[in-house]
């Protein structure tokens, strides 16, 4: 068993967390990824609403399949 000081073990835990998104990234189909960059914007305009309310749409229809 390895012990690790504190700042080494957030260090690879970070690595950890930063290779799980940039793999959930590559995954991601075009539509999740335009919906993950509307999920992260601070204010929100009457456009990105609806596009964001159509993205859940079709994804929802997508996953029922």
């Amino acid at each position: 068993m390895m012990i690790f000081t504190e700042a080494e073990a957030r260090r690879r835990r970070n690595a950890l967390y930063i290779e799980a998104y940039a793999k959930a990234w590559a995954e991601a189909s075009p539509a999740e990824r335009e919906l993950a960059d509307l999920t992260m914007k601070d204010r929100w305009n009457d456009a990105d609403r609806a596009r964001h309310a159509e993205l859940t749409r079709g994804l929802a229809d997508t996953s029922a399949r």
